[in-house]
């Protein structure tokens, strides 16, 4: 049964606020979903009017939300006096039944660089393995996308393989990389904190 109220909590951690995104960020998030620097790997288009943001809103945080999956959340510096929404994290369902999640990320070119998303998903990926019956949190990775992967790595996501020319993505085949992080690995906090060589 949907729960229509439901929103992600509001998380913290040392330099971001992380929090359910609202129709009234829509401006911070075509600032930078407009970027094709930015959509370069996503599976998403580059958004061209404030009404593709408005639409991204309503047709994928507004119908996850309800179904109490935290995707996405927005990211926020908490030295900001603007409050912007500088880029998302989330989680969501990829099966239920079996425990597993996927986690996505993006954010906005001028941050890029500054461990702004590894500290995002950690507080994140601690809040769904402390609150779902999650056994498995995976990512995709689009061949290329480089710093997505030393951002799972740093995650202590475990790279498990790559399916070749899996993905045809704006006309182009390209590879995808899958890397996963297992509940038993996360609650070792070595690999939590450990860059392992990223």
């Amino acid at each position: 049964m949907l729960n229509l109220d439901w929103k992600p909590p509001t998380l913290e951690t040392p330099r971001l606020i992380l929090r359910p995104l609202e129709e009234s960020d829509a401006p911070d998030i075509f600032l930078y979903a407009s970027n094709p620097n930015v959509t370069r790997f996503t599976l998403w288009e580059a958004h061209e009017t404030i009404d593709d943001t408005l639409a991204f809103l309503g047709d994928y945080p507004f119908t996850r939300y309800p179904n109490k999956e935290p995707d996405p959340v927005g990211i926020i510096l908490k030295d900001d006096p603007t409050r912007s929404v500088i880029g998302t994290v989330g989680c969501f369902w990829v099966s239920r039944k079996d425990g597993v999640m996927e986690l996505g990320y993006n954010l906005a070119e001028p941050y890029w660089g500054r461990g702004i998303i590894v500290e995002a998903a950690r507080m994140l990926l601690d809040f769904v393995f402390r609150e779902y019956q999650v056994n498995r949190v995976q990512a995709r990775v689009l061949g290329g996308n480089d710093a997505s992967g030393r951002v799972a790595c740093k995650l202590g996501m475990n790279h498990e393989g790559t399916l070749r020319a899996t993905l045809l993505h704006r006309g182009n085949y390209v590879d995808v990389h899958y890397y996963a992080l297992l509940r038993g690995e996360w609650a070792d906090h070595a690999v939590k904190e450990a860059d392992k060589g990223c």
